[in-house]
């Protein structure tokens, strides 16, 4: 199918598809430089992408008659920071990494809330 003949719902698809499938772009995971003093500044991320679509269709047995037929899908693409790239005036190379307290505490409570239950049973 051309894309000129491709139904406004196709094409709406086929870009959400592309979105969330499509190759990486190296602007998706770098940001442009920062000049911040002397310092070039770069930041650089991690991208978490997942879908998924399903179709289906079934007609009626017996004495009652229809048909009918049905889908949908979706996705979710996810970015965080994963480090902050320096540069110096000097040619001097830094990269620093970008520390996720909440995830870190998130994790940290489930985790003593799985041993606290273990501990619970015994």
């Amino acid at each position: 199918m051309t894309d000129g003949a491709q139904t406004g719902a196709a094409r709406r698809v086929a870009e959400g598809v592309e979105r969330i499938f499509g190759p990486a772009d190296p602007s998706t995971v770098f940001s442009a430089p920062i000049e911040v003093g002397t310092d070039t500044v770069i930041t650089a991320a991690a991208w978490d992408r997942a879908g998924g679509f399903g179709f289906g269709a079934g007609a009626a047995e017996g004495e009652e008659s229809g048909s009918g037929e049905g889908g949908g899908g979706g996705g979710v693409a996810e970015g965080r920071p994963v480090a902050v790239i320096r540069i110096g005036a000097d040619g001097e190379l830094r990269v620093e990494p970008v520390v996720d307290l909440t995830k870190i505490a998130v994790t940290a409570l489930i985790a003593a809330i799985g041993a606290w239950r273990l501990a619970r049973r015994s």
